[in-house]
């Protein structure tokens, strides 16, 4: 179950301990009436703390832009072919997506692309005419699930 995610809503809770120390003599004890609602500690992923431009193993830093592990274990067929995460998010134009598609193996009539591009600007919230590719496939299967 931890590799497929299927968690319950109280395994994904936070626990009750949450920012409280549990070591004997070492609570994280309010002193000053300002500090009631103070978390202690330092938290795991700094988004305090700016990237640096060139990464190194020895950087033991999590900036919070590092895969699960259940995509490390089982990685995506576009990731196996240098395809990242990030290349499926970017916006682009309607005729990029278009062709992006086409060359894919998939075939529109212009009424149907229109209607499935306008669904995943609906999906990404898109203020311009421009989509991802993850909103285009994401409207492809709203229109499938309705097919059937």
């Amino acid at each position: 179950m931890c590799i497929t995610g299927e968690a319950s809503m109280q395994q994904l809770a936070p626990d009750a301990d949450l920012g409280k120390s549990n070591k004997i003599n070492c609570s994280n004890s309010v002193r000053k009436a300002e500090d009631e609602h103070r978390s202690f500690g330092v938290p795991t992923v700094r988004t305090d703390v700016p990237f640096k431009i060139w990464r190194s193993v020895a950087d033991y830093q999590n900036y919070g832009d590092e895969p699960e592990a259940v995509d490390l274990m089982y990685p995506a067929t576009a990731t196996e072919m240098g395809i990242s995460e990030a290349d499926f998010q970017q916006t682009r134009d309607r005729e990029t997506i278009r062709k992006l598609f086409e060359r894919i193996g998939f075939s529109f009539k212009q009424g149907k692309f229109n209607a499935l591009y306008n669904k995943a600007r609906e999906c990404c919230n898109a203020s311009d005419d421009r989509v991802s590719v993850r909103a285009f496939l994401q409207a492809m299967q709203i229109f499938k699930n309705l097919e059937e």
